[in-house]
């Protein structure tokens, strides 16, 4: 069951796709749903999706006539207060212009698209996804090449702006107008949660909201498989559904390379939570330049990830799993910092001594010491970097080299430095919410990233996550008594890197034509010499850029699919 909608204005009924209905009128748009989507619609609203009740946590099926009102009347702001979960909410203002809102965070992709003749918008559409966008008639087969630099420069920045011609996506907490596309100021923002001064929490605090959050998600499905890695993070995961009555079980996927085995932290947690778990072998690598089974509306699907993906999606049916958990973003979340801005912000709110203590706990952090993590907090004080890197390698200067427009930048300067950090590192985890193919086959659930656990962390001193010079030490005091010991103080995690570099010695000839004779290559988006460079017989390249060279075949893949030409040269 997942969520497949389309919003279609400005025209006749068109033919419905095979399998959906047309299931209202919201304004002026009608509203067209896929059969079995979950979708609560009364009142002049439409609920797509999971959402919670703030109060108490119980589900929210569809709106009251007096929630519709005070949603209504507030432009949005009153879902954003009083729900959260992982959905998207229509509805019609006084004007009868209709309205979207996607839940912050983890809300499900909507798009947006109009076609304009003389008199003004033709059609105007908001979709779930690509092929359905086209069953109703918009061709959205034109990639636009300056947007997909920008995706390629600022690496995992999801920008408003998308990588084909005239679509744009609706972001997680962004409330719009279908017809107009600016987003409301009653839109979710971080700061509105970033206080100043922070106030140092309880560890127990953190697991008491955790735990109620991921509980909450958890009666939301009757069969839940979760992808265990043993990692901190998806351990947690663990701890928090060990009361769970109803059929659960871990998975954890090994690779044939130790560095990837991480039976033995998965075992060990299923073992104290009282759960099965199920080990799959890892698949082999997948060819990079494997045509796009998947339609997308923005770059996604990893090629050599591809075997893996499917690995996840089969056991979860073989064990009839009505969604996937997943721990992503639980870096982010707990504060994996191991830059130099808690130590200001300790300075800031705590005092000299707190800053002293804080740039001991980052020199540990970042394996250095103590001078010099001082002289980083000096230079970041003097000049502050950029909000989000840079990454000008392999690419042509042709494109603005612009940073995408994200609605969080602009406003950043209203939090300290460390919680800027904070913030915006939370964006990193967006394209991994939807990049897997499993995420559009069934419902793939990222509890940690549900808007009261992260209101309630943005207010947490940005310092205290790495106290003792321990990555997401506030996280691990918090669950320390429910997970296994080896656990807590594990501070590595299994890495799949070692498959990208043979994925790359594989296919290197094949990889080398499909660059540099490929879509990117024919609009300039790259710097030719300097990729042929790297295909040399006689040179191999670093891992970095072998990852970004593998990264740049997954958007060549995208691009390809867009356009319907699998074969450029």
């Amino acid at each position: 069951m997942t969520l497949r909608i389309a919003l279609l204005t400005g025209r006749g009924r068109a033919p419905l796709p095979d399998g959906f209905v047309d299931a209202a009128a919201i304004g002026r748009a009608r509203l067209l749903v896929e059969r079995n989507t979950p979708a609560g619609i009364a009142n002049g609203a439409a609920l797509i999706g999971w959402a919670f009740h703030r109060q108490g946590g119980g589900p929210c099926e569809s709106l009251s006539p007096s929630e519709v009102e005070r949603l209504v009347s507030s432009d949005g702001a009153w879902a954003i207060r009083e729900l959260w979960g992982n959905f998207l909410l229509f509805w019609a203002d006084p004007t009868g212009r209709t309205m979207l809102l996607r839940s912050p965070m983890t809300g499900p992709p909507l798009f947006c698209f109009g076609e304009f003749g003389i008199a003004g918008a033709v059609r105007v559409i908001a979709f779930t996804d690509l092929s359905l966008a086209r069953s109703l008639g918009f061709a959205l087969d034109e990639p636009d090449p300056a947007r997909i630099d920008a995706w390629m420069r600022f690496p995992l920045l999801r920008g408003a702006e998308g990588e084909i011609r005239g679509v744009r996506e609706l972001l997680p907490g962004e409330i719009i107008a279908l017809e107009d596309r600016r987003p409301l100021p009653t839109s979710w923002s971080p700061w509105d949660h970033t206080h100043r001064p922070p106030e140092r929490i309880e560890p127990e605090h953190l697991r008491d909201k955790v735990s109620r959050t991921v509980s909450a998600w958890s009666m939301r499905f009757e069969r839940v498989q979760l992808e265990l890695s043993g990692g901190i993070d998806s351990s947690i995961m663990a701890a928090c559904l060990a009361g769970r009555r109803r059929p659960w079980r871990g998975l954890t996927m090994a690779t044939a390379d130790p560095d990837g085995d991480e039976r033995p932290y998965a075992r060990a947690v299923a073992e104290r939570v009282g759960a099965p778990l199920a080990e799959w072998q890892r698949p082999s690598f997948g060819d990079p330049m494997a045509p796009v089974g998947t339609l997308r509306a923005r770059p996604g699907g990893f090629g050599l990830l591809g075997p893996s993906d499917r690995a996840y999606l089969e056991a979860a049916r073989e064990f009839d799993a009505d969604a996937i958990f997943t721990g992503t973003g639980g870096d982010n979340v707990f504060g994996y910092l191991t830059s130099a801005a808690p130590v200001l912000d300790a300075l800031r709110y705590a005092g000299p001594i707190a800053a002293w203590r804080a740039a001991g706990d980052l020199a540990r952090l970042a394996n250095d010491n103590m001078w010099r993590a001082l002289g980083y907090s000096a230079k970041r004080l003097v000049k502050p970097p950029a909000l989000w890197p840079v990454d000008h390698s392999l690419l042509s200067g042709r494109y603005s080299q612009d940073c995408p427009n994200h609605p969080w930048m602009p406003e950043a300067h209203r939090a300290s430095p460390g919680q800027q950090v904070y913030a915006i590192k939370l964006l990193i985890a967006q394209p991994f919410l939807d990049g897997y193919d499993r995420a559009l086959a069934m419902p793939m659930i990222a509890p940690l990233l549900s808007q009261p656990i992260i209101e309630f962390t943005l207010g947490v001193p940005s310092w205290q996550w790495g106290e003792g010079g321990q990555n997401r030490a506030l996280a691990r005091k918090a669950f320390r008594r429910d997970l296994p010991e080896m656990v807590i103080e594990r501070l590595g995690k299994g890495r799949i890197l070692s498959v990208f570099l043979p994925a790359f010695e594989a296919h290197r000839s094949r990889l080398r034509s499909y660059l540099l004779d490929g879509w990117l290559a024919g609009a300039g988006l790259l710097d030719l010499d300097a990729i042929a460079d790297l295909f040399a017989d006689d040179r191999r390249p670093d891992p970095v850029m072998v990852t970004r060279l593998l990264s740049f075949a997954d958007i060549e893949r995208w691009a390809r699919s867009v356009t319907g030409h699998a074969d450029i040269a």
